[in-house]
């Protein structure tokens, strides 16, 4: 099934006479999966949850980063929403591009991203800040843009090209990952690829030839969650995407991503997204286009 992506517009951020935008997101459930015109610097100040990329589903914490290109589509989603999960969001214009020639060289993951002619198989960018030297960086480049002291600018544009350098030597290192990596990407594919079915630990341990118990201390380990609040979070996000695309009644789009008691399907939603399924619907139109988020 083809899900709802919606393309965002750089003009509803930036600034006539500057091209560097930034802000600092508490992430609901209220964005849709969505591709924009600019560039995307992310990075997960706090707390945990899922960064969705294309057609994976990442877990993220703090720490993380990602680059995000035009043309690919992602969007942030908490593990529930009594748990926050907090983004600062560096955005700028492609028309900066010809300014970063000098710092993002090739060959490198960022060039490619960047300035790639042709379709590549990498879509994004991924680092693990260890040691937070980048959210040093993110959190001086917040500050300037909301306080909008003399020559912020220059120094945002500064603060940008140290987060692309920076980037540039750690690839040297093998820091940097372009797609989520781990021993277990075929057993997590087969989920995402047939969440809608009656899926077991069982069933999927079986086919990734380990035991139940072992295969749920590996996929804990990789994802951070447990088998089932995976599955969970994948349906309930599919069906956010259901109740804001199509005509589907509820009850239709909860039978779609696998769940036939109500009920449950309901306290579920509540749950995670912090609203029910119709109050989502209903807020949905207005939701999707909140200036404040990415």
């Amino acid at each position: 099934m083809n899900w709802r992506v919606i393309k965002l517009n750089g003009d509803r951020f930036f600034n006539p006479d500057f091209d560097i935008f930034i802000n600092r997101e508490v992430e609901s459930f209220s964005l849709s999966q969505h591709t924009h015109d600019f560039i995307e610097i992310s990075y997960v100040e706090e707390g945990n949850g899922y960064h969705y990329v294309e057609d994976q589903m990442i877990p993220i914490k703090r720490g993380d980063l990602f680059v995000i290109p035009i043309g690919t589509s992602h969007v942030f989603r908490p593990t529930s929403q009594d748990n926050p999960l907090v983004i600062y969001n560096c955005i700028f214009r492609t028309s900066m591009l010809e300014q970063l020639r000098s710092v993002v060289r090739e060959p490198s993951i960022l060039h490619s991203l960047f300035y790639g002619s042709q379709p590549s198989a990498v879509k994004w960018l991924q680092f693990q800040d260890k040691f937070d030297k980048f959210l040093t960086v993110m959190q001086g480049m917040y500050r300037e843009f909301l306080k909008k002291e003399a020559q912020y600018e220059f120094l945002m544009m500064g603060q940008l090209i140290q987060v692309l350098a920076m980037l540039q030597r750690y690839e040297c290192d093998g820091s940097l990952v372009s797609t989520p990596t781990n021993k277990m990407d075929d057993a997590i594919q087969y989920i995402n690829d047939h969440y809608a079915a009656n899926l077991t630990v069982q069933q999927v341990s079986e086919r990734s030839f380990m035991s139940p118990s072992h295969f749920q201390r590996l996929f804990k380990k990789t994802t951070g969650v447990t088998f089932m609040t995976y599955l969970q979070n994948f349906r309930i996000q599919r069906c956010c995407e259901l109740l804001k695309s199509t005509e589907m009644t509820i009850q239709e789009a909860a039978n779609q991503v696998g769940y036939q008691d109500m009920k449950f399907f309901h306290e579920l939603f509540r749950k995670k997204t912090g609203v029910t399924p119709r109050e989502y619907r209903r807020n949905s139109p207005d939701m999707d286009y909140k200036l404040a988020s990415m």
